[in-house]
């Protein structure tokens, strides 16, 4: 049986005309004609006859309508979910992001998504480089911290260098190096105070130890969170000093400082985006790229 005989039946059974239902569907009268006789073919017995000018439906007819309309009606549904699907006033976007990407960069560019689009639902995974490759599939867009270097992506997808950021010494207020330092702190301080390192997975951590380990230096580890708001929150305690992204520190007015580390030119890491090809993106998809790209290129 073919789908599209039943939408015509569905029509048909409406207009209670063949002439009518060709004028709204747009085409031939022999193809409605065409079309009812296939399907009457198909079930076996009339579905249809003919009084005057309308068409009246046999009791067949009548049984087959109940289905016909749910199908019509599901039809009408989807074309309309998929016009605005078009207009990316509905959809789904799923992203996974690494811990300081999803609490520092990316919340202004969902409310800039949802206001723009509002019926788009947004669901955002906190994920480690590791866990957001493990879950491409179940992902729109993928946001990491640090080198992809040696990492093989399936074929449908690719890396977008997103924005470069700064890893950062963060000090107490009132710490010694504060006044020691005032712009950058040199690599051995790691070995001279007590550090609050993150969580190994950390892109940020990964900068500081392949800095460490370029200069020779070896730093203990006796103190390790997880997360920027525990280190921060850690060294505001006077538990030590820490390090985190730039971004992070932006807003803080109370307690804590920033010092460049290492080299004239600080430590630098890229935030990538790991996105689908062009042609496997979902609207959504490709309208909040557009925001996330725009604001890397001023």
């Amino acid at each position: 049986m073919n789908p599209q005989h039943l939408l015509t039946f569905a029509v048909v059974a409406r207009l209670k005309s063949i002439t009518l239902t060709a004028q709204h569907l747009n085409i031939g009268q022999p193809a409605v004609s065409g079309q009812l006789k296939l399907l009457q073919t198909f079930v076996g017995e009339p579905l249809y006859e003919r009084k005057g000018h309308q068409i009246k439906l046999t009791a067949a007819g009548e049984g087959l309508l109940r289905y016909a309309d749910k199908m019509d009606s599901c039809y009408s549904k989807a074309l309309e979910y998929v016009r605005s699907l078009q207009k990316i006033s509905t959809g789904v976007l799923r992203i996974g992001a690494t811990m300081t990407i999803a609490s520092y960069y990316l919340p202004r560019f969902v409310v800039e998504l949802q206001t723009n689009y509002a019926g788009v639902q947004v669901f955002m995974k906190t994920l480690d480089t590791a866990g957001t490759l493990d879950n491409l599939y179940s992902l729109d867009l993928g946001f990491i911290e640090g080198s992809l270097q040696g990492v093989e992506l399936p074929s449908n997808y690719q890396i977008i260098p997103w924005q470069k950021d700064e890893v950062v010494l963060v000090l107490p207020e009132y710490h010694v190096l504060t006044t020691q330092y005032t712009d950058f702190v040199p690599l051995e301080v790691f070995t001279q105070h007590q550090v609050i390192w993150r969580e190994q997975s950390s892109g940020g951590r990964q900068v500081v130890e392949n800095a460490l380990k370029a200069a020779g230096i070896i730093a203990p580890v006796n103190i390790e969170v997880t997360g920027v708001s525990a280190v921060k929150e850690s060294v505001r305690a006077g538990l030590g000093i820490g390090f985190s992204s730039s971004l992070a520190l932006k807003n803080e007015t109370k307690g804590l400082v920033s010092r460049r580390i290492g080299p004239q030119e600080g430590l630098t890491w890229q935030l990538n985006i790991i996105a689908p090809k062009t042609s496997l993106q979902s609207r959504a998809t490709k309208a909040f790229l557009k925001l996330c790209m725009e604001e890397s290129s001023l």
